[in-house]
């Protein structure tokens, strides 16, 4: 069944069938229309969708058949142009989020870096037998396996450890404080 000005009236009226008549008339070629905009097929029908929705709600629509559908199509098109405006602020939006965060991870890397290069300058300056199990240390060997690949014993890689964090607690507190984290 076509969709005509009786059918307006009763849309008017909220009457239920009127409505579904016209999403069977109107609802694939306004999601069409949409599209053109550029808009995915799941974005079009959304937009028609939500527009059918305020239409179910306005009980103020044209009579004519043709003001009617001029009122539709314009609706939907203008409820287009608004997806695309705030879909424009919201890529607008997260691009400036990301900018920030990208700055924000530069600047953790820059503080990293300084506090790497701090702490390899105060390795540098520690005993010789001190200094090699501390490296070992920071790079994630074990008391255990130091002490086999030395031929020491465990405790006195243990208590080089001890003195190469006192070392550096003694020396550069707010360094250490900082790096004791990594460690």
């Amino acid at each position: 069944m076509k969709f005509s000005d009786v059918h307006i009236g009763m849309l008017s009226k909220g009457d239920k069938k009127a409505f579904l008549l016209l999403y069977d008339n109107y609802f694939v070629s306004l999601t069409i229309f949409v599209q053109n905009f550029g808009l995915s097929k799941d974005d079009s029908e959304d937009i028609v969708q939500e527009t059918f929705c305020r239409l179910n709600q306005n009980y103020n629509l044209p009579e004519n058949l043709n003001a009617f559908k001029s009122y539709l199509y314009t609706a939907v098109r203008n409820k287009c142009f608004n997806y695309i405006r705030d879909e424009k602020r919201r890529k607008s939006n997260e691009t400036v989020f990301l900018d920030l965060q990208d700055d924000l991870l530069i600047f953790d890397k820059i503080v990293e870096n300084e506090l790497y290069r701090q702490m390899h300058l105060l390795v540098k300056e520690m005993p010789p037998q001190c200094k090699n199990i501390f490296q070992r240390v920071l790079n994630g060997d074990t008391s255990e396996k130091i002490a086999n690949d030395l031929n020491l014993s465990v405790e006195t890689v243990k208590t080089q450890r001890k003195k190469a964090k006192r070392i550096l607690r003694e020396k550069y507190s707010l360094v250490y404080r900082s790096l004791y984290t990594f460690l």
